[in-house]
């Protein structure tokens, strides 16, 4: 899969690649024009620079290209052009797709990957740091006072008054005014939770988390939930006896 992966990323960016060498090619005939008229290689003494090097303009763009894109190959790519004036092309475009087109893509892949592993490891030292300083706060400040291990609600509105719990939390990215008004959406299915259980839904109200398909669904869900019981409770309104 990986392999594929890269092959259809290339496809995909020959077209810019294809521009990007056409730009390259432009700045070197524009250099090797001016190198050309300025050295004037024609009526230059052989052994200087000018006539070893900027005699002809086909001349001064190989120069460039080769010093200037591809300084490591360019003996390989003369010798090559020596014995063949066809295989000169053709070991050039293998050159610019092994050098510059893969190897920088194998650059920029192994960047990403290094960045993508970067933020994992951070988000898992900061949450496991987190976890580490709300578990020594609720044994140590008395709010779980049955020593259960679980969070009823009153210790979870005692824990987020806590100032140490509230810089914690906000410092995570949670948003703890909010979080008390949810107190009882998280309470309103189960009276205690584990501190796993309790980590989980605190960290979901994270403000930097994206909503997702199962936030749709799970706001769906709750929307009709609270529509039934207010159903019901109209129903058995309009169900008592006037009066009472």
């Amino acid at each position: 899969p990986e392999l594929m992966i890269i092959v259809r990323a290339m496809a995909i960016a020959l077209r810019s690649v294809f521009f990007a060498l056409v730009l390259l090619l432009g700045i070197v005939y524009v250099f090797a024009l001016l190198f050309t008229t300025l050295l004037d290689g024609k009526n230059s003494e052989p052994g200087t620079v000018g006539y070893d090097s900027f005699r002809s303009l086909p001349q001064a763009m190989n120069v460039l290209l080769l010093n200037g894109a591809l300084p490591d190959q360019q003996d390989i790519i003369n010798d090559v052009g020596a014995a063949h004036f066809m295989l000169y092309p053709l070991m050039l475009l293998y050159m610019l797709l092994a050098s510059l087109t893969v190897m920088n893509m194998l650059i920029g892949i192994l960047c990403e990957v290094i960045s993508v592993v970067s933020a994992v490891e951070k988000e898992e030292l900061l949450m496991s740091s987190v976890k580490s300083s709300l578990r020594q706060l609720l044994s140590e400040s008395g709010i779980d006072q049955d020593g259960d291990g679980t969070i009823s609600k009153k210790e979870f509105q005692e824990l987020i008054t806590n100032p140490m719990a509230a810089r914690t939390l906000d410092g995570v990215g949670v948003d703890v005014f909010a979080l008390v008004d949810l107190a009882d959406y998280i309470f309103d299915q189960h009276e205690e939770l584990s501190f796993a259980e309790f980590m989980d839904v605190v960290l979901q109200l994270r403000g930097s988390n994206n909503a997702t398909v199962k936030d749709i669904v799970d706001l769906r869900r709750l929307v009709v939930l609270n529509n039934t019981k207010l159903e019901g409770m109209m129903e058995e309104m309009l169900q008592l006896p006037p009066g009472e």
